[in-house]
């Protein structure tokens, strides 16, 4: 056991120094789910978010982190500073996954090193460690995908039960549980694991039956998981849906590779872990797909990892020299990659451009803001309303020509795309210039209608021009 605590100690600690050595967030989308914990705070549960104009969630709002964002909201209490609260939050989650996937796996496989298991699941791969620093809701689903695992076994029905239906207040990926329990039954086909497989089912369908966001989570489950996995024509895609590129696949992998090696190379001897098939299957099926997400990557590569770790039998020592082989080269590489990911997420800007906003701009003003900026905005400034954000399809789900119209303001290529936001009655437009420096560029020359007020190295602000008739304080917004 304290060789168990001490693994995860270690874990912890490699952690913290990737998140706490360099300043802000690595991924802007936390500053979102940690605006909505803000809101539950407030105001209790809410059936529609005060921000987006063109949003779904302006009239129906479809929490699918919903126990995400509710595990946020001791550390907003915390007497500290936001981003460092924000970041303990983030180090919590992935300290209680990594404590759960050691346990599962020491639980199938005693004469695992938790060393191994802990520095694998860190250094493993740099982009899922970066995934995983990202702070979502799949750090909380996996956590409890893999106590529910470790646990299944019909002494332990009414658990499973229980944790298969928090899995769907947890996080929008949970029919990965059905997939799993699937591929159980279908190599162990028996009453008992039948019996299993559909208390968890039913839990899963009570989480989605008996949920905070009722009535609302039907349409908001099929957006999320049908209308995502077939995007309608033109729509932009989220970041995480982005197919990952074929080095960040192979680089994904790579250390990954000598491992699946070596566990094929030893299936001439002996027969792999039954439950390890499992794994085995779901890695290729998610690697086969894994060309249509970063989402599906990162549960690919987890996969693969269960797979391995569950078939190694190699000697205790051999293990330790491998992990620190892994940590010595790894680790370095790591600490550089998430550098470079804080620096391309600092927030520095958008913090001037919000207080300025703040200081300038009546609160529950309408600002013509991008998507990206959002997560950030509503959590600096929730007492202002934007377009949209966090997904595309949000916005097109709730109007499809104000979608597009948007859009081609922030492509500027559209002849008069500069009457855009005059047309949709926005008074402020905040552009980010490392997105959309063209259109910026162009609205600043072409529009009669509004006039550059402030700029920084990231933003432009610009400012609906008022009549000489209006009133006075309208038409003080300082100049730059």
């Amino acid at each position: 056991m304290p060789t168990f605590r001490y693994a995860i100690l270690l874990g912890i600690t490699l952690y913290g120094i990737l998140l706490f050595a360099f300043a802000g967030v690595p991924d802007a989308d936390i500053f979102y789910h940690f605006a909505i914990a803000k809101l539950y705070l407030k105001e209790g549960f809410v059936s529609r978010l005060p921000w987006p104009e063109i949003g779904i969630q302006s009239k129906e709002f479809t929490d699918y982190h919903f126990l995400f964002h509710l595990t946020q909201i001791p550390f907003l209490l915390l007497p500290i500073e936001e981003t460092i609260a924000i970041k303990l939050f983030i180090l919590v989650s992935i300290g209680n996954l990594l404590c759960q996937i050691t346990k599962f796996l020491k639980s199938e496989s005693p004469n695992l090193s938790p060393y191994l298991i802990v520095i694998f699941f860190i250094l493993g791969s740099v982009l899922f460690t970066g995934r995983m620093l990202f702070g979502r809701g799949n750090l909380l689903f996996f956590t409890l995908y893999f106590i529910i695992l470790r646990i299944w076994n019909v002494k332990y029905i009414k658990w499973i039960f229980f944790l298969s239906f928090l899995s769907v207040w947890s996080y929008s990926g949970f029919p990965f549980l059905f997939f799993t329990g699937l591929f159980i039954i279908s190599l162990e086909n028996n009453k008992e694991q039948r019996k299993i497989f559909l208390t968890s089912v039913l839990g899963m369908v009570s989480g989605l039956v008996i949920h905070p966001s009722f009535p609302f989570q039907f349409k908001g489950y099929f957006i999320e998981l049908v209308i995502q996995s077939f995007p309608p024509p033109g729509v932009e895609a989220i970041a995480e849906w982005l197919p990952p590129t074929r080095d960040i696949l192979i680089l994904g992998f790579l250390p990954m590779l000598p491992l699946l090696l070596l566990v094929f190379r030893e299936k001439i001897n002996n027969a792999f872990q039954p439950k390890s098939l499992v794994f085995l299957f779901i890695g290729i099926l998610s690697l086969i797909f894994a060309g249509s997400s970063m989402r599906v990557f990162e549960m690919s590569w987890l996969m693969f990892f269960i797979f391995v770790f569950l078939n190694i039998r190699i000697s205790n020592k051999f293990q330790i020299l491998i992990g620190l082989a892994l940590f010595v080269i790894q680790f370095p590489i790591a600490y550089e990659k998430m550098g470079q990911q804080f620096r391309s997420s600092e927030t520095k800007y958008g913090y001037i451009v919000t207080e300025w906003i703040r200081f300038n701009i009546p609160k529950g003003e309408k600002i013509f803001l991008s998507w990206a900026d959002y997560p950030y905005f509503t959590f600096r400034i929730p007492e202002y309303r934007f377009l949209f954000g966090l997904n595309p399809l949000y916005a097109w789900s709730y109007n499809q020509d104000q979608y597009f119209t948007q859009k081609a303001f922030f492509e500027g290529d559209v002849q008069g795309f500069q009457h855009i936001p005059k047309v949709m009655n926005y008074n402020t437009v905040v552009i980010n210039k490392h997105y959309y420096s063209f259109s910026s560029s162009e609205f600043k020359k072409l529009s009669t209608d509004y006039r550059l007020v402030f700029e920084n190295e990231k933003y432009d602000i610009f400012v609906k021009i008022i009549p000489t008739n209006t009133s006075k304080k309208d038409s003080t917004i300082p100049i730059k």
